[in-house]
Order: C-alpha cells, then sequence, then structure tokens
C-alpha cells in the first residue's frame, strides 16, 4: 500500500489509474494473476462469439475487455462505470484496444433517472479506488473524492437489447437495488450472472429476487461451479456468486462442476 501511495503522489490520480490498468492487461496475458482474478480467467468457459455481456461497476476494465474479446466482432459488451476518473481511464483503454464492440455508460444502476452521490473513500492514509461507492448509508467512511451521476434503471438501458447472455456486477452492496430494476430484462433474457456478494442477508434477498426466473445460486470451486447452499447458517464463502438460469441449461451443463 505505501508503494502505491508513493506513485499515487509522484503521478497524480489520472496517470495513476492508467498505469494500474495497463499493468493489470500485461499481467493478465500471462495468466499468472492469482485467486483474486479466478473470475476473469473463468470467463473463457462461459462467453461465446455473439454474446451480448453487461458489466455492471466495470471500474478499469478488467472484466469490460476480455468479455470485447471473448464475445468478438459479432457480439456486444455494455460497460457501466459511473465515476469520471475510472470512466475516463477505461474510455482511453477501448480507444487503445481498439475494442469497438463495448459501449460505455456513465450512469449509475439502481435508480429511476434521479441523481446519487457516489465517492471514493479513503481508509488510514490511502485513497481506495477499488471501493468506490454510492454515499448513501456509507456515514462510517470518509470520502476524498464524490460526485453527482445519473442513477438510471436497469431495465430502461437494457431491455430493448436482442439478447443478453451474461451480466457482472460489482457494485458494493447494492447488487440487489440494481437487480430489482432489470427484473423484465431478467425475465425476458435470463442472461448468467456473476455478483461480489460477502454478506447472508444480501444474498438470501437477491436470491430470492431471481427465484422467479429459475436462478440457482454457485460458486467457483476447483475445475467448474458448485453449488451454494444459499440459506445455510454462519458467513457465506469469501467468493463471487454465480446465478444460473434453467433456461440455459445447455450452456451451463459445462460449467458445472460433477
Amino acid at each position: 500500500m505505501a508503494i502505491k501511495n508513493v506513485l499515487l503522489n509522484i503521478l497524480g490520480e489520472k496517470r495513476y489509474l492508467n498505469l494500474l490498468s495497463g499493468t493489470f492487461q500485461r499481467l493478465y496475458r500471462t495468466g499468472l494473476l492469482g485467486k483474486e482474478y479466478r473470475d476473469v480467467y473463468f470467463l473463457k468457459r462461459i462467453i461465446r462469439p455473439g454474446d451480448y455481456c453487461i458489466d455492471i461497476g466495470a471500474h478499469l476494465g478488467y472484466f469490460t475487455i476480455e468479455l470485447s474479446r471473448l464475445s468478438g466482432n459479432t457480439g456486444k459488451v455494455f460497460a457501466v462505470e459511473p465515476m469520471t476518473p475510472f470512466h475516463r481511464t477505461l474510455q482511453g483503454l477501448l480507444q487503445r484496444k481498439k475494442a469497438h464492440n463495448v459501449t460505455l455508460y456513465q450512469v449509475a444502476l439502481g435508480g429511476s433517472g434521479d441523481y446519487v452521490e457516489m465517492g471514493i473513500p479513503r481508509l488510514g492514509a490511502a485513497r481506495r479506488f477499488a471501493l468506490a461507492r454510492i454515499k448513501e448509508n456509507n456515514d462510517h467512511l470518509e470520502f476524498v473524492e464524490s460526485e453527482k451521476v445519473k442513477n438510471e434503471t436497469g431495465d430502461r438501458l437494457f431491455l430493448q437489447l436482442p439478447r443478453v447472455d451474461y451480466i457482472k456486477c460489482d457494485v458494493e452492496g447494492f447488487e440487489y437495488q440494481v437487480f430489482a430494476s432489470m427484473t423484465q430484462t431478467l425475465e425476458t433474457h435470463h442472461p448468467i450472472l456473476l455478483c461480489e456478494l460477502f454478506d447472508r442477508a444480501l444474498l438470501i434477498r437477491l436470491f430470492e429476487l431471481l427465484k422467479p426466473f429459475d436462478y440457482r445460486a454457485y460458486i467457483l470451486g476447483g475445475e467448474g461451479l458448485i453449488p451454494l447452499a444459499v440459506y445455510a447458517e454462519g458467513q457465506i464463502p469469501a467468493l463471487n456468486c454465480y446465478f444460473l438460469p434453467a433456461l440455459r441449461e445447455d450452456r451451463i451443463r459445462s460449467i458445472i462442476q460433477a
């Protein structure tokens, strides 16, 4: 963390974020990144050419670029990144990568067209870019940067699409609000979902939102996905959660671990 602070002070925010973004892409291609990025590597088991994918909370494009590569010229990627520093960095990365199949939105999701204030918190002496979030209900955090962004419904952005095959959502605890704003999209397209969830109550609440659309919950383990006991006691595993719809049985069969 000390090294990151030094680099941030020397380079400034814009150049520092560009450095992070470019460094990730170079390291990712080596295949040597650790378990923290196993879900990005797992995309090659899920995404097919021609898929339409949505990256909500795209940040610096870790998922976006790989989704773009895997979905190919006949596919589409819709990346949602509301905060200006990350949106600007990702926009530059997409231009350098010539990722012409990506559409980038600078909005938050889970609202109704109004505005919401988002910020970057500081923990200790460091700005934690990866923890950027809506300021509402986060009074325990000290925010060092903030801005107001449009807060749209997911259905307004995505319901009109001809298909939606995969959605990744990482919005620091607001996953339920995001998916509650796009239930028509889920019901129409039944995409595979990936969410960062580390709270049992939030997992249960989201799972019950998805149950009418015949989703099941899984986590990544070993060579594939294993069922997650949603209503079990205690803390959920510190792994991202996958929600797989029964209507995509032909595709999900190959990624579920026997």
